[in-house]
C-alpha cells in the first residue's frame, strides 16, 4: 500500500503502518460478509475506531502522491525547511514564499530565474507560492486561473491573485500555522511594498518573515532529474546599440537623470530595471526571453557611474564606448561583479540615494536593494528614466516606424499564407508566426510569448495553447493571433482576427463593434493634460452601446527596441489613479476586444504614435500597418466618419508596405495586401440617411456611456 501511494515506509505504529492496517481491516471485513459461516467477531478497542475514522478520511480524501513525494522539488524544499545542511538551526522554518520574478523583478523572468516554475511546475505568470506543513498554494492573475487548475498537480491549491475576496499569502499562512511560527522568502525576489505588507500581516499574528536568500537555488542548483536541472545563465554579451537608433549619447542620458536628481536633493540614484539599464547605457543583450536586455545594475551618482554585471558580459566595444579603462573622471564607468551591488549600497558615501518605487508596471527595486541602503539614505520615488525613455527621439521614433514596416511584411506573409492552409493548429501557427518574422532584417526574436486562440479558446484573453488544448483550425470560427517582435530599430506588437470560413451575423457584428473602437481612439484628439486613463471610455463606448466589455486594458506604452510594456501609461479607466498623461513620442498599444463565453473570441491591437496638434493638444497616428479582415466587417455599422478613417488607413498600407513587399520580391503577398486594402465606398445620400437613422441610434447610446463615465470621474 506505502508503494501504490508513494509514502515512505514507516514502523509498525507509523502513519503508513497505520494506514496499511486500516485497509486490511477493510478487506478483512469484506471477505467476512462474503462468508456462510462468519467467525465469532472480534473484539475492537477504542483504538481501532481510531484507525477506522482514519479509513473513511482516507477512502474520501486520497493522498496526493506529489504533495508527499520527497524527490519533486516541492518534496525537497519542505524538506529543507526542516534540514540544517540548508539552514541554520536557529533559522529552521514552517513555511517558505516563493516569488516568481528575479532581482531586478523583471516581468518575464530567464530560464534561470524561474524559480516558481522549478518548485510549481506553472509556467506562465504567476505571483508567489507558498508551502507548509499539509498544503501548498499559487497565486496567478486571473486569466491563468483556469489553465493553472487544469495543469497543476494535485499538491497546490491555484488562487486568484486579481481577486481581493480570495486569501491573500499572508491569510493563507495564517490559517495553516496559527499565532506561532517562522516563515522564510527571498528578499531578492519581491518588491519593497510586498515584502513589507507581508511581513506586517504576518507580524500581527505572531509569525515571523525571514530573509532566506539561496534556499531554492541551493536546491535547484544540486537537481538530479535532467529534465528539472537548472538552466545555464546566457553566456551571449551585450553589444552596443548604435547611435542611428538611439538619437543620444549615454553621456548626455546619464547628463538628464543627473538633473532629475539634482532636483529632488538625491545624490545618486540605483537602476535596477533592465530596460532602464539598457537604454541608459545604450546596450542591448540577450539574458531575458522576450526583450534585448543585459542582467545589470547601475548606480548613477553626481561624481560617477558604476555599472555591476556578470563576468565577460560587456564586450569589448561596449567597455570601449563607456570608457571603463583609465577611468578617473565623471565622464567614465566603473564595472564591478553583478553580486557586489548589495555591499556597494550598504557602504556608499551619498547622503540620499533614489530608490526606485513602483510604477505602473514595473515593480520598483527588489526589498534586498531597499535594505542595503541605510535607512537615513533612502529616497522612494519614481524612477527619473520612465519619462525620459518612454517618450521616444526623433531618432527612436524612426526606428520605430521602421520596425513596424518590417513587422508589417511578416505579418502580411504569414496572413497571405494561413488563409490558403488546411490542417493546421493553433500551436503550429504560433510555430509559423515566430518562424515568418525571422525572415526579416534586423530581426532579434520574439516581443512575447505568440499567442494563437481558436474558437472558444479566444473567450481567455491570455490563453496559450499547450498539447493537451490544441485546438485544430476549421472554418467555423474565428482565429485571433497575438504577437509581437524585437528589431533592431524598434518594438512590435500586434493582434488580428480573421475568419477562414463564412462568418456569422454574430461574428460580424462582433468585429465591426471592435474595429470601430480602434477608429475611436485612432482618431482621438485630447488636451495634453488628459490623463491617458481617461481616455479609455472612448475606445470602450462602441462596446458599451452594446452591453459588451473586455477585462484588459485598451492600451499601454511600448519601449523601443526594449520591453513590449512600458510605462508609465495605461489606457485603463479602471485604474483611475494612475493619472500619467501621454506626451508626444509616446508610442502606445490600442487593443480593444468582444469576447462571447463558450462561442469565440475577437481582438484587434495596434500601436500608435502619440503625435503633437495645434494649440498643445494631442493626437495619434498608426505605427502598425496591417489589413483587417473584410469578410468580418459589417459596412453598414460604420459612420462615414468611420468609412474615411478605413480607406485612409488602408491607403497608408498600400503606399508604405505595398513598396516594401515588391522590394523584397513578395509579388503573391503584395496582391493578398491590395485585395485587402480595396477601399470602400461612401455611401449615396439615400443610403446616408439609412445608415444615419441606424448609427444614430447606436450613437446615442454611445454618448450616454461616456457621459456616465464623466460624470462618475467628476463626482465621484
Amino acid at each position: 500500500m506505502c508503494e501504490i501511494i508513494n509514502l515512505p515506509q514507516h514502523e509498525e505504529g507509523g502513519e503508513c503502518y497505520k494506514v496499511y492496517s486500516a485497509v486490511r481491516i477493510t478487506q478483512q471485513v469484506v471477505q467476512t460478509t462474503t462468508t456462510q459461516t462468519p467467525p465469532p467477531a472480534p473484539v475492537v478497542s477504542t483504538a481501532s475506531f481510531a484507525v477506522l475514522d482514519e479509513i473513511a478520511t482516507f477512502t474520501t480524501a486520497p493522498v496526493c502522491p506529489d504533495a508527499i513525494n520527497t524527490s519533486v522539488p516541492l518534496g525537497r524544499l519542505r524538506t529543507a525547511l526542516r534540514n540544517s545542511a540548508y539552514l541554520r538551526k536557529d533559522t529552521l522554518l514552517d513555511a517558505f514564499i516563493v516569488f516568481f520574478s528575479d532581482e531586478h523583478l523583471s516581468e518575464e523572468p530567464s530560464p534561470e530565474e524561474r524559480r516558481l516554475e522549478y518548485i510549481s511546475g506553472w509556467d506562465g505568470a504567476g505571483t508567489a507560492a507558498v508551502l507548509a506543513d499539509g498544503g501548498a498554494a499559487i497565486w496567478v492573475p486571473s486569466g491563468d486561473v483556469h489553465n493553472a487548475r487544469a495543469t497543476l498537480s494535485c499538491a497546490w491549491e491555484v488562487l486568484d491573485g486579481d481577486d481581493p475576496s480570495q486569501r491573500t499569502i499572508s491569510e493563507w499562512i495564517v490559517d495553516r500555522l496559527g499565532r506561532k511560527g517562522r516563515v522564510g522568502g527571498d528578499a531578492r525576489l519581491t518588491s519593497v511594498v510586498e515584502w513589507q505588507t507581508i511581513s506586517s500581516s504576518l507580524h500581527r499574528e505572531g509569525l515571523l518573515l525571514i530573509d532566506v536568500p539561496t534556499l531554492v537555488d541551493q536546491l535547484w542548483n544540486d537537481e538530479v532529474d535532467p529534465p528539472r536541472r537548472r538552466p545555464e545563465f546566457s553566456k551571449i554579451v551585450a553589444n552596443k546599440h548604435q547611435m542611428e537608433y538611439v538619437g543620444m549619447s549615454w553621456r548626455e542620458k546619464v547628463s538628464a537623470v543627473r538633473n532629475e536628481l539634482r532636483a529632488v536633493g538625491a545624490e545618486a540614484i540605483i537602476i535596477t530595471a533592465l530596460d532602464e539599464v539598457a537604454w541608459l547605457l545604450n546596450v542591448r543583450g540577450r539574458d531575458v526571453p522576450y526583450a534585448p536586455l543585459l542582467k545589470a545594475f547601475v548606480i548613477v551618482s553626481l561624481r560617477d557611474v558604476r555599472v555591476f554585471a556578470p563576468p565577460g558580459k560587456l564586450s569589448m566595444p561596449v567597455r570601449k564606448a563607456l570608457d571603463v579603462y583609465n577611468c578617473y573622471t565623471n565622464n567614465c564607468t566603473r564595472v564591478s561583479d553583478y553580486t557586489a551591488i548589495y555591499d556597494e549600497l550598504r557602504r556608499s558615501s551619498e547622503s540620499k540615494i533614489l530608490i526606485p518605487a513602483a510604477g505602473t508596471f514595473q515593480r520598483g527595486a527588489s526589498a534586498a536593494i531597499a535594505q542595503s541602503v541605510p535607512l537615513s539614505k533612502r529616497v522612494f520615488l519614481l524612477s527619473p528614466i520612465i519619462y525620459l525613455k518612454a517618450q521616444k527621439n526623433e531618432a527612436e521614433a524612426k526606428g520605430m516606424r521602421k520596425a513596424h514596416l518590417r513587422d508589417a511584411v511578416a505579418m502580411c506573409t504569414l496572413f497571405s499564407y494561413l488563409e490558403n492552409k488546411s490542417g493546421l493548429s493553433e500551436m503550429s501557427v504560433q510555430t509559423t508566426v515566430d518562424i515568418t518574422r525571422e525572415t526579416q532584417a534586423g530581426y532579434v526574436g520574439p516581443a512575447m510569448q505568440t499567442r494563437v486562440a481558436y474558437g472558444p479558446s479566444a473567450v481567455e484573453p491570455e490563453y496559450r495553447p499547450n498539447n493537451a488544448t490544441n485546438r485544430r483550425i476549421y472554418k467555423n470560427s474565428t482565429l485571433v493571433i497575438r504577437s509581437g517582435g524585437q528589431y533592431d530599430e524598434g518594438t512590435t506588437v500586434v493582434t488580428r482576427t480573421v475568419h477562414y470560413g463564412t462568418p456569422s451575423r454574430e461574428e460580424r457584428r462582433a468585429y465591426t463593434t471592435v474595429l470601430r473602437a480602434v477608429a475611436a481612439l485612432s482618431a482621438f484628439t485630447a488636451p495634453s493634460t488628459l490623463p491617458a486613463a481617461h481616455a479609455d471610455p472612448v475606445a470602450r463606448a462602441p462596446l458599451w452601446a452594446a452591453d459588451q466589455d473586455y477585462p484588459h486594458p485598451t492600451g499601454h506604452g511600448v519601449g523601443a527596441a526594449l520591453n513590449r510594456r512600458e510605462d508609465p501609461v495605461v489606457i485603463d479607466y479602471r485604474q483611475d489613479t494612475n493619472l500619467h498623461t501621454l506626451r508626444e513620442g509616446y508610442f502606445i498599444t490600442c487593443e480593444p476586444g468582444w469576447y462571447e463565453p463558450g462561442k469565440f473570441g475577437i481582438r484587434l491591437g495596434n500601436v500608435v504614435e502619440v503625435i503633437g496638434k495645434p494649440n498643445e493638444y494631442l493626437g495619434f497616428r498608426e505605427a502598425t500597418l496591417l489589413p483587417y479582415e473584410p469578410k468580418l466587417i459589417d459596412k453598414n455599422m460604420l459612420t462615414e466618419y468611420e468609412i474615411t478613417w478605413l480607406n485612409g488607413y488602408n491607403d497608408r498600407i498600400r503606399k508604405i508596405v505595398g513598396p516594401e513587399l515588391m522590394s523584397q520580391g513578395l509579388t503573391d503577398v503584395y496582391y493578398w495586401m491590395m485585395n485587402k486594402t480595396a477601399p470602400y465606398e461612401l455611401p449615396s445620400k439615400a443610403k446616408k440617411a439609412q445608415m444615419n437613422s441606424a448609427v444614430h441610434i447606436a450613437g446615442i447610446r454611445e454618448i450616454v456611456a461616456l457621459i456616465s463615465f464623466i460624470s462618475l470621474t467628476l463626482f465621484s
